[in-house]
């Protein structure tokens, strides 16, 4: 019980920069396997060209 009576003692600050945090890990997840399918895509798409 104490541990979670401790971090509702901490302040608007820590919790929005641990929030940000969270969040940029997110977009980084997202962006990364977004480019991953572009990538896989494009080379799908350079496959069947010609040279």
């Amino acid at each position: 019980m104490n541990v979670v009576s401790n971090l509702m003692n901490w302040d608007p600050v820590a919790w929005m920069s641990i929030l940000m945090v969270v969040m940029a890990v997110v977009i980084i997840t997202f962006l990364a396997f977004k480019v991953a399918a572009l990538i896989k895509q494009d080379a799908a798409a350079h496959k069947h060209q010609k040279p």
